[in-house]
């Protein structure tokens, strides 16, 4: 195999392939990526059995077609390190020779024949939806997702889609972010994705793109699907909580405030937490809100910012890291709370489409 490649465009395709590929496992074949060189272009393809992505490129000069295996971490980290705009790979006898601006690089590889073959997904459902707009739902819900092994039941996301809406929900129990767009299909599912299917596919699409993104929902696996690109990932098979029974219905008390201005206040009151209890205190007055957090070792935090407040006002707990992660992915330059009391879980609207609910902090 030999071809003459885009560095930069390659480099792309390997760091999308490249994080399926496990750290550890008991088949180290599995920590390469199969680059196939065709008449065309190529194709990347990785895979650890649980999760497979392929990447096609056109951008690339076929001097003779082929197939090698590169381990993905040394491949990724030379491309990142190298500068020149094309890169050449030459393969012969699992041995390939990376050459750009000047430099020669060997990578010895393994038997292209003995890596796995694409799994092929029975698709029993269906629907289309932007890619950017699928890019945004992950950014908007991922980060409140369960990220420890034992709470098995919720690490992943939801992918909801009925009566032509689609839903993305994450929840750890704790905190619970929605995001969802209208979409043109009749294809109902409720399945749970792992979340780092949704971060692998993440890094493959585009911010704001209007590219289609296709989605198949089999049995036990689900594909992500655009012209150049695919994702397969084995779904969870697990039972979701009922997120919409956690959604409040009614609240005493709503306030409306800059995002910006929330963001630096809270972010400086936060510093003084105490370490055992990562903690905020929201104080709502008759039009301003106030948070202050007190540390036995550190001080005390005492910030007043301007707010729209209508009801009987009252105070909340908070821990201030949920609020910071979620303000960091919201668009608006206004955000809402509606809150009751720190026995009431409390809603924050951070988008058209973007909603989320946390629990307070009661009895502190």
């Amino acid at each position: 195999m030999k071809i003459l490649c885009d560095r930069t465009a390659l480099q792309e395709a390997v760091n999308v392939v490249s994080s399926v590929v496990p750290v550890k496992t008991p088949k180290p074949i599995l920590q390469n990526i199969l680059v196939r060189a065709e008449g065309d272009g190529i194709t990347l393809f990785a895979t650890d059995l649980e999760m497979a992505a392929r990447v096609q490129l056109d951008s690339v000069k076929v001097s003779r077609k082929g197939s090698v295996l590169l381990p993905a971490k040394e491949t990724s980290a030379l491309l990142r390190e190298l500068s020149d705009p094309t890169v050449t790979l030459e393969s012969t006898d699992q041995r390939c020779r990376i050459e750009s601006g000047g430099g020669s690089f060997v990578l010895l590889g393994e038997d292209p024949q003995q890596f796995p073959d694409e799994t092929q997904v029975k698709s029993g459902k269906r629907l289309e939806i932007p890619s950017g707009r699928m890019l945004r739902m992950i950014q908007e819900t991922v980060f409140a997702a369960a990220r420890e092994e034992t709470r098995y039941a919720i690490n992943g996301v939801l992918v909801d889609a009925a009566a032509g809406c689609l839903r993305l929900v994450a929840t750890d129990g704790r905190r619970l972010a929605i995001s969802y767009e209208n979409v043109d299909a009749k294809s109902e599912f409720k399945v749970v994705v792992p979340l780092r299917a949704l971060n692998t596919l993440a890094r493959a699409l585009g911010e704001g793109s209007k590219e289609m993104l296709q989605i198949d929902v089999g049995d036990k696996q689900v594909v992500f699907h655009t012209g150049k690109m695919q994702l397969v990932s084995q779904l969870l098979e697990t039972r979701f909580p009922d997120y919409e029974g956690v959604l409040p219905k009614a609240a005493d008390t709503t306030v409306e405030i800059q995002k910006a201005v929330l963001e630096s206040a809270l972010r400086r009151a936060s510093i003084l937490c105490a370490a055992e209890m990562r903690m905020v205190r929201f104080e709502v007055g008759e039009q301003s809100l106030r948070m202050t957090a007190e540390s036995s070792a550190r001080g005390r935090a005492d910030v007043v910012v301007d707010a729209a407040v209508k009801g009987s006002g009252g105070s909340i707990n908070f821990n201030p890291d949920y609020i910071l992660e979620a303000l960091r992915v919201c668009q608006l330059d206004q955000v809402r709370l509606d809150m009751s009391d720190d026995s009431m879980p409390a809603k924050f609207t951070l988008g058209e489409s973007f909603t989320y609910v946390v629990m307070p902090i009661s009895g502190a």
